[in-house]
């Protein structure tokens, strides 16, 4: 008989580890777990689905618990989608020269990111208000004052992320923070090839 572990258990680990999860049984749970006479010969029992519980626990990650981040992600969202709509418009300015529209990207990825986090939380999506666009400077200027802002979002996240108790949300913070650490380290070499 070929049965691998991933098919079948000992009934009495799982009534052990389940009764951990959920320690009485609910009307909406597709099956309940059978007490197990110690007589009965241990046989493995094919694996069944388990249910989910109803509603969230108030302490879980990126739930309702964590709304007080809501003006925090607004504004990490706000400046994020400032940074992707500035660095677009760097790149039709300087062609081919540095991959600015790389740097576009990966703002359109943080954004999605933290948009996903707020929406998790509140229930509801956020849109920026568009800000008016930046007067016209060289690039050598432009870079620099990317630079300084990703030098600056950074440090943003990095508060963010201290002052989080949602571990979710925290990470996300951190996660970002090193990423736009390196997207400073690399306008600072564009900067270092003019």
């Amino acid at each position: 008989m070929n049965e691998t572990p991933s098919t079948f258990l000992d009934p009495a680990a799982f009534q052990q580890v389940w009764r951990r999860v959920m320690p009485e049984d609910r009307e909406d749970c597709p099956f309940t777990v059978e007490p197990i006479t110690p007589s009965a010969p241990s046989q493995p029992q094919p694996l069944r689905r388990a249910c989910l519980p109803a509603a969230a626990p108030a302490g879980t990650c990126l739930g309702e618990a964590s709304a007080g981040q809501v003006p925090i992600l607004d504004r990490l969202i706000a400046l994020t989608a400032d940074c992707q709509r500035i660095y677009r418009s760097l790149a039709r300015r300087s062609g081919r020269r540095f991959p600015l529209a790389t740097l576009a990207d990966a703002k359109a990825r943080q954004l999605r990111r933290l948009a996903a986090a707020r929406f998790l939380i509140a229930g509801e999506a956020f849109a920026p208000a568009p800000t008016p666009a930046p007067a016209a400077k060289t690039l050598a200027l432009a870079l620099r004052e990317r630079f300084q802002a990703e030098q600056q979002l950074a440090a943003e996240l990095l508060s963010a992320a201290q002052s989080a108790t949602d571990p979710c949300l925290s990470e996300l913070y951190q996660s970002l923070a090193q990423e736009n650490q390196g997207f400073a380290g690399q306008l600072r070499s564009w900067l270092e090839q003019m």
